[in-house]
């Protein structure tokens, strides 16, 4: 079976340097199609790489959330 990485999000740290660059660079595995100018939850967690020469950051991105207010129960 192959790993579904949909919903996951990657950064890596970025060792270019300069004062104009990005402090750290990723990918986002969309879940689902994205429309222009929606909003998405992302969530990150610091973890140490396979080799453990440097952390880096994982996570994953989901639909917003919408708390459950029970109104939809049948009594």
């Amino acid at each position: 079976m192959q790993y579904d990485n949909r919903g996951k999000v990657s950064l890596w740290k970025n060792d270019k340097g300069g004062d104009k660059q990005p402090v750290v660079t990723g990918k986002v595995v969309a879940h689902r199609d994205i429309k222009e100018g929606e909003t998405l939850d992302i969530a990150l967690w610091k973890r140490d790489d396979a080799s453990g020469n440097q952390p880096v950051m994982t996570g994953k991105i989901s639909d917003p959330y919408k708390k459950d207010d029970g109104d939809d129960l049948p009594f």
